[in-house]
């Protein structure tokens, strides 16, 4: 079942506001906030990962929701790697070997490099790379996503187009024209190519094999 990515939301909201009013009253201190910190990611992973993003925004859009990852991010540095592993497990994929990619022993592998009592600090970005869970590698993604956006607003590159550029990888730009009618553009060129898009009314079939 789909949970609306709204309840996590006012989750991490009632659990902020209760937290204030208990430090207010002295009935919490530091140590209750070190424990809270841990929740509020995990509430606030789970609204930023479920949630759907709209096709366009603003440029004061993407910059409002930008300030939740950050949020997130600087709550991640203050967690250990311990208690990250406990609200974040490792999955549990063991053929990265096979396709070249991240899985659990390479996360292992990571962490014992790690003081695992202590706090992640400013490497956050290099420990969630190396790190495979779900919720985070999407998190990872639809950050980068909105950076990128953010670049574009500034008149700069996207993340993906300067990797692109290192690599000598030709990149284009999808528009669209006032007709609705979808086009690659060479930004380096100038010179334009039509997306040739499936008509609405075929479909397609998938085969017994």
């Amino acid at each position: 079942m789909k949970v609306n990515p709204l309840l996590y939301l006012k989750a991490a909201k009632r659990l902020t506001s209760n937290f204030v009013s208990g430090h207010k009253s002295g009935l919490l201190g530091e140590e209750d906030a070190a424990k809270l910190i841990p929740k509020l990611a995990f509430y606030y992973v789970k609204y930023l990962t479920t949630r759907t993003e709209p096709e366009f925004v603003t440029e004061q859009e993407a910059k409002d929701s930008l300030f939740f990852y950050w949020l997130v991010l600087q709550m991640f540095s203050l967690m250990t790697p311990n208690q990250f592993v406990n609200v974040f497990p490792i999955k549990k994929f063991y053929k990265g070997h096979k396709y070249g990619i991240k899985d659990y022993n390479t996360t292992k592998a990571m962490l014992s490099k790690v003081d695992m009592d202590k706090p992640i600090g400013d490497k956050v970005i290099e420990f969630l790379w190396e790190y495979v869970n779900d919720d985070i590698e999407e998190f990872l993604v639809k950050y980068m996503i909105l950076t990128s956006c953010i670049r574009r607003f500034e008149g700069k590159t996207t993340l993906a187009e300067e990797m692109a550029k290192d690599l000598g990888i030709k990149t284009y730009k999808l528009c669209q024209d006032s007709q609705g009618k979808k086009f690659l553009f060479d930004v380096q060129t100038g010179k334009t190519l039509r997306v040739r898009e499936r008509p609405k009314h075929l479909k397609v079939i998938k085969g017994r094999g």
